[in-house]
């Protein structure tokens, strides 16, 4: 990368980092962090989930979707984010290590997540889409999400200039208390399925027992269990079994 190219990629994170300056809470840093991507990457697109890891942040039921994606997003919600592509093992590791990965990073695919790319991003015309892994105070985790139209509008100086970043944001997310009213734990969203499990789930079943019933495996069951948590904002099996009794 030329000199040139790398002064434009500080100079790019030094401005996200003054248009996220000074807000006060969570909620408003995923809005004001989303907002600032799209104007200074240009993207027509940002969005942030949050989850208990980055995998699970992609069963965030209200995240922050800035610009066309939008439209996109219950489509995602109902079909897609099973097979989401920053989800799969490879992005895992690469967002691990780096923080920042990107779909012409991530080359080889397979199964569900080539279908994702083609079936869902291309079909809605995004070809370009990369995410960043940040770290909250509460102890989740956050996917944001660049997409755009144009294939190569995120060039090799943005990927630097987004891990440059990401650093500086993680500071800032970890001095920021939960002020978002949305994550309080709930288990109104849930599936009808979902409820099933969560119900059994209270009355303090375990999931060879709750296969039994549903007719379902084992594997199964541990993967509802895991949806239920993510859906609902709990962490753990304990809170979901009182949050059913209560709820349900």
């Amino acid at each position: 990368m030329t000199e040139r190219a790398s002064l434009s990629a500080y100079r790019k994170a030094f401005d996200v980092l003054e248009r996220v300056d000074g807000v006060s809470g969570v909620s408003g840093f995923k809005g004001r962090l989303t907002e600032a991507l799209c104007q200074v990457y240009g993207v027509r697109s940002a969005t942030f989930f949050v989850g208990r890891s980055a995998g699970l942040a992609c069963f965030d039921p209200d995240p922050v979707v800035e610009g066309i994606t939008r439209r996109m997003l219950p489509e995602y919600q109902a079909q897609w984010r099973d097979h989401d592509i920053f989800a799969s093992p490879g992005a895992l590791r690469a967002l691990n290590e780096t923080r920042v990965a990107s779909l012409s990073e991530l080359a080889r695919l397979h199964g569900p997540a080539r279908s994702y790319v083609s079936d869902y991003l291309l079909r809605h015309g995004i070809r370009s889409a990369t995410a960043m892994y940040l770290r909250l105070e509460d102890g989740n985790k956050a996917l944001v999400g660049l997409f755009d139209p144009q294939e190569d509008r995120l060039r090799r100086e943005h990927l630097v200039s987004l891990r440059l970043l990401v650093g500086p944001l993680n500071q800032i997310a970890h001095t920021l208390p939960s002020d978002d009213p949305g994550r309080a734990a709930t288990l109104t969203d849930l599936s009808p399925r979902q409820r099933e499990v969560a119900l059994l789930v209270g009355q303090g079943l375990d999931n060879t027992e709750i296969a039994e019933v549903l007719h379902l495996t084992p594997a199964s069951v541990k993967k509802y269990v895991t949806r239920i948590l993510a859906v609902s904002g709990l962490t753990t099996r304990t809170q979901l079994a009182l949050h059913a009794t209560r709820e349900l």
